[in-house]
Formats: C-alpha cells, sequence, structure tokens
C-alpha cells in the first residue's frame, strides 16, 4: 500500500507512473544483456598470448590459427585476423587489428546510449509526472472549493511519488552505464596493448624461422602500433 492506495491503483492512476514502469522494465533487460555478453566474451590477455607463442613454436602458424578459431571471444578474433593475414608487414597487420579492435569496442558499447537516455529520460519523467500531478490537486482543490493543509499535503504527495519512483529507476540505470562504459574501454584498451605485443611476437616468429617480411608501401599508413609494450604476465581476466 502507497499513500493508501494499492501498487495497482497508483499505477492505474498515473500515466506516468506506468511509462516508468515500462521503462524500468526495459532497463533490466538492458542490465542483464549487457551483464551476459560481458561474461560471455571475457578473456584472458596473458593467459591468450602465452598459448599462441607455445603453438607458434612447437606447431606452426596453422595451429596456432585453428587453435585461435576455436575461441569465441574478441581475444580469439583477434588473434584469428592477425594469424590469417601473416604475411602482412607490422605497419598494415597493426592498422588492421586496430579496425578490428574498433568493431569489438562498438559491440560491447551497444545498447549503452540506449541506457544512458532511460536513466536522464526517467529522472525527467519523474519530474514531469510531480508537475502534472501537482497541477491536478490544486485544480481539484479549486474546483471543488475544499481544502486545507491535510487535502494539500496529501496531494503534493501523490505528486511527489513519480519524482521518487523515477529516481529510483534513474540512478541505478546510470551506474550500470557509466559502469559498462568504463568497462568497455578497459578491455578495448587491453586488446590495443594484446595487438602491439601479438605483432612483435609475429615480427619475432618470422625472423626466427627465415621467413621474409614484406617491406612497407609507400602508401601505406603509419602504424596506429609504434613502440610495443614489454610483455608481462598481468592477468586480464575480466569478470564480474
Amino acid at each position: 500500500m502507497i499513500m493508501g492506495q494499492s501498487l495497482v491503483a497508483v499505477f492505474k492512476n498515473s500515466l506516468v507512473m506506468l511509462i516508468l514502469l515500462f521503462a524500468s522494465i526495459i532497463a533490466l533487460a538492458l542490465i542483464i544483456e549487457r551483464f551476459w555478453y560481458f561474461t560471455k566474451n571475457r578473456f584472458n590477455t596473458a593467459r591468450g598470448l602465452i598459448k599462441i607463442r607455445q603453438l607458434l613454436n612447437q606447431s606452426g602458424v596453422e595451429a596456432a590459427l585453428n587453435w585461435s578459431r576455436a575461441q569465441k571471444n574478441p581475444l580469439g578474433r583477434l588473434f584469428t585476423v592477425a594469424l590469417d593475414n601473416f604475411g602482412l608487414n607490422p605497419d598494415e597487420l597493426s592498422d588492421l587489428l586496430y579496425s578490428l579492435i574498433l568493431e569489438e569496442r562498438l559491440k560491447y558499447e551497444r545498447l549503452l546510449g540506449g541506457m544512458g537516455t532511460l536513466a536522464n529520460a526517467a529522472t525527467l519523467l519523474g519530474l514531469l509526472g510531480t508537475v502534472t500531478g501537482l497541477i491536478n490537486a490544486f485544480s481539484n482543490i479549486a474546483a471543488t472549493g475544499s481544502g486545507g493543509p491535510a487535502v494539500v499535503s496529501r496531494g503534493i504527495a501523490e505528486a511527489l511519488l513519480t519524482t521518487a519512483f523515477g529516481l529510483l529507476i534513474g540512478i541505478p540505470v546510470l551506474f550500470f552505464y557509466n559502469y559498462f562504459s568504463k568497462k568497455a574501454a578497459d578491455l578495448a584498451l587491453s586488446l590495443e596493448s594484446t595487438a602491439e605485443r601479438l605483432v612483435v611476437m609475429l615480427q619475432r616468429y618470422k625472423l626466427q624461422s627465415g621467413i621474409k617480411v614484406p617491406p612497407a608501401t609507400a602508401n601505406s599508413t603509419p602504424a596506429v602500433i609504434t613502440e610495443p609494450k614489454p610483455a608481462t604476465t598481468e592477468d586480464h581476466n575480466w569478470k564480474f
């Protein structure tokens, strides 16, 4: 019971409350979907690079490529593209991997725009409901000619209920929006770092195997990856 009314009556008597309820259901669905996607596509960069290095040294490019194709996550797709284009020079391979990382980031950020919109809209809708509720409350008092502090207070309390409900939706959704946005940015940076180290690893493998590396063409774009970071054993195991 809220303000002496059942929940059904509260939502039935306010169009804004119904819209907010619908928005909360959509927001919950978006949050669950993003949790599922991030969990499904988590990866471990350190272990992945170690595995690729072992396969290259022991079995060659084909074995490493087969293993990469079996990994159903962004890291596996990064390895697959790199090994599929093994013959490219480092600059061209770096550009290709960078474009793939941009695509993966778009996938991570999918639906986040809608989530942010819902967070802002829920708060504004709550405010709108309060304004319209106050207008209706004072209009009813003026029409009936009856009022007093008790009647006015009840009307204001009912009107403010929409603001409270809007904030109750908007604040958690805004939190998850920022959380997923930061997670997407972190994962993209992790893929960029892995791409740098992967290009260096493949270059060394070519030199050790005596494979001739094609020179960079005059029209090729500058390398996106310019200074590789040293390999570390840092475990980028993204879990919730």
